[in-house]
């Protein structure tokens, strides 16, 4: 019998539990991997065949909206694609999706691709489809009050200003955790963390029970719209964020498949690249995709978050997906996990003639 790998953590048993319970969540829905008898993704003489891929992804939060707007304006069918998404609601169970042959693209967090190559199941990021870090610190009102001059403060001095304070985080482990943990230690603060789901959050604020929360859009928004909570760190100030540049939201597919079909994944990188290209070129339609998904959200919350999720949108433009973005999650998220110090970051994304195909093919679709 083979023994574990002591420097792995105990997690791939989890990720082998969620990966078959998501294989049977797929099969149940009629959503299964596409066969080895599949037609080749492009004729000899450079046509598109169509193609039936199997997406997941994490989350319907607008830091996927990129892949979204693929699918609602178009860009996915313009490039022959057709696609069954299903919403994994966690990075986990979406990569667990790719390890088990279920999907054949996944769309997650930045760095579940990375920690499932680390476990052994090697994972290739094949475009970066957001970046920018969406989420910021919130506090409620009564924590700003007592702390008055806060905005003239920097950003150390603000978050000194936390020391002590109760945090709503989603995870644990999850990214958002560790980027503000490593903030509050570089100041010598810490916070009282509590895990609660982040729908709660602005409840959880309001009354009283936490002094201030991490959490996406639009739950970040709500309070301070009702005037009941601050916005008081911009995530972005956060050093192990990433800032404006690292990627948050990634396309990944698995080695295997990349290995075997190759033109499908340089079609998915096409379409997404057009989509991003055409979302740029066309403002007023990018907002009117994500808003008419998000029907649900208030028009003037939606509004005041929406600025930062364009940027976040259209910024695999200016930042494609690079060797330094793994690096980055390397150093600052897998610090705990010994086998992803010794992953050649080059080699944790598709080569570069990938995109580079992928661009040529979107200047003769277009968008």
């Amino acid at each position: 019998m083979t023994r574990p790998d002591p420097t792995v953590p105990a997690r791939p048993r989890r990720l082998r539990a969620v990966a078959l319970a998501t294989a049977a969540l797929l099969s149940l829905a009629g959503l299964t991997a596409c066969g080895t008898d599949e037609p080749a993704a492009t004729g000899p003489d450079g046509s598109l065949n169509q193609i039936d891929l199997t997406f997941t992804i994490s989350s319907t939060s607008l830091a996927h909206q990129l892949v979204y707007a693929a699918r609602d304006g178009g860009y996915l069918e313009k490039y022959k694609i057709k696609a069954r998404f299903v919403t994994a609601e966690s990075s986990s169970v979406a990569i667990a999706a790719l390890a088990s042959g279920s999907a054949q693209v996944a769309f997650v967090g930045r760095t579940d691709g990375l920690l499932t190559t680390a476990q052994g199941k090697k994972m290739v990021y094949a475009y970066k489809h957001s970046t920018g870090f969406l989420t910021n610190v919130t506090v409620s009102k009564a924590f700003a009050d007592r702390n008055p001059g806060w905005e003239s403060k920097s950003v150390e001095d603000r978050l000194r200003l936390l020391d002590g304070a109760t945090m709503a985080q989603a995870s644990a482990n999850g990214v958002l955790t560790r980027v503000f943990d490593d903030a509050m230690a570089s100041v010598g603060g810490k916070v009282k963390n509590t895990y609660i789901a982040v729908n709660t959050m602005p409840t959880a604020l309001t009354r009283g029970a936490v002094d201030a929360y991490m959490a996406p859009s639009p739950f970040q928004e709500t309070t301070v719209q009702r005037g009941e909570g601050v916005l008081f760190v911009k995530g972005t100030e956060l050093r192990a964020s990433g800032g404006e540049t690292i990627v948050q939201g990634a396309t990944v597919v698995s080695q295997s498949f990349l290995d075997s079909d190759r033109d499908t994944v340089v079609r998915v990188m096409a379409a997404l690249q057009a989509t991003a290209e055409a979302m740029k070129a066309d403002p007023d339609r990018a907002k009117q995709l994500a808003q008419d998904r998000l029907k649900s959200i208030d028009a003037s919350i939606f509004d005041t978050m929406w600025p930062a999720a364009y940027e976040v949108i259209t910024g695999p433009l200016r930042h494609p997906m690079s060797p330094e973005d793994i690096t980055f999650m390397i150093k600052h998220d897998a610090t705990n996990v010994p086998a992803a110090q010794t992953l050649d970051p080059a080699s944790q994304i598709v080569p570069a003639d990938l995109l580079t195909e992928a661009k040529e093919l979107v200047s003769r679709v277009g968008f």
